[in-house]
């Protein structure tokens, strides 16, 4: 409702009338529609469990978290385009403004319903009655729709505030204020995916895909510590750099297997002659890992 800038108390009343007019016609649409509204929070249900999933997991430390969390951002922005422009996240809002509930913040529902300005407005008996059963019918939309916000921002938060205080005028709203002002499990933020470890990582070793790079050395992660094994990539692939004190793998390992990896990668991507640079990324960078040794034993 645009700002009534008028002193005419009967162009006042009148447009108060129209603003609860639109405010019943909304609650009737999200009363109407409410279970064909099921599938849209289904959806969204589902959203937040892939959501919570991916908040323990962590993409820039650990390849095997990135692949994770890859997955299951793919899942949930599947998820989010089922939520197009025909589901109710977007529909309800559309017809919010279409009854011009507000036109740029929800802020301005609450203002909009000011109790004391409709009160004053001569409110007559017959729309009274429609406004206590609009009350009923906005409860009854809210339980049956599991109290979801549809991903509308706060239109929810701030209508179901202002909806309390206005109905309060006309009947009883202790079952409204003990089902919408109780605490809420908070939705959970939409996730945004999570930068690519890898992205800014250069191969100058040789000029092999980084990700190719990081998909045949991933068993080595495993025996690393939190972050080493992107650091290491960085530092041999990238920068060219040897680290200040070599990185010690983990946890129980044999000598031959961890040789393998690097053997396997030389023959894949390296060429003849050069299996000593290949060698050095692993006795360079890597402690109980003696050059000669290495070499001599590289296929082994």
């Amino acid at each position: 409702m645009e700002k009534i800038n008028t002193d005419n108390e009967y162009e006042i009343a009148r447009r108060l009338k129209e603003y609860r007019a639109a405010v019943l016609e909304f609650i009737d649409y999200l009363y109407d529609n409410r279970s064909l509204m099921r599938d849209d929070i289904k959806t969204i249900e589902e959203m937040s469990r892939i959501g919570e999933k991916q908040s323990p997991l962590k993409p820039r430390e650990y390849y095997k978290d990135k692949l994770k969390y890859d997955e299951r951002n793919k899942a949930f922005m599947e998820k989010l385009n089922e939520l197009d422009e025909l589901s109710y996240s977007t529909l309800i809002i559309l017809k919010a403004k279409e009854l011009g509930l507000y036109k740029n913040s929800t802020i301005e529902i609450r203002n909009n319903l000011d109790v004391t300005a409709h009160l004053l407005s001569d409110i007559k008996p017959g729309e009274a009655e429609k406004i206590v059963k609009a009350k009923d019918k906005y409860l009854t939309f809210r339980k049956d729709t599991d109290f979801c916000n549809f991903y509308t921002g706060s239109l929810f938060h701030d209508l179901d505030l202002a909806l309390i205080e206005f109905f309060g005028a006309f009947t009883d709203v202790s079952d409204m204020e003990r089902a919408l002002l109780k605490p809420q499990p908070q939705p959970q933020p939409q996730p945004q995916p999570e930068a690519d470890p890898a992205k800014d990582i250069t191969n100058h070793f040789d000029k092999t895909p980084i990700g190719n790079v990081i998909e045949h050395f991933k068993e080595l992660e495993k025996y690393m510590g939190n972050g080493e094994f992107i650091k290491w990539i960085k530092l041999a692939f990238d920068l060219r750099q040897l680290p200040e004190q070599k990185f010690t793998l983990n946890r129980q390992f044999l000598k031959k297997d961890i040789r393998h990896i690097f053997h396997s990668y030389w023959k894949r991507y390296g060429k003849k002659g050069n299996k000593s640079e290949y060698v050095k990324l692993l006795s360079d960078y890597f402690a109980g890992f003696e050059p000669n040794n290495t070499l001599n034993n590289f296929h082994k």
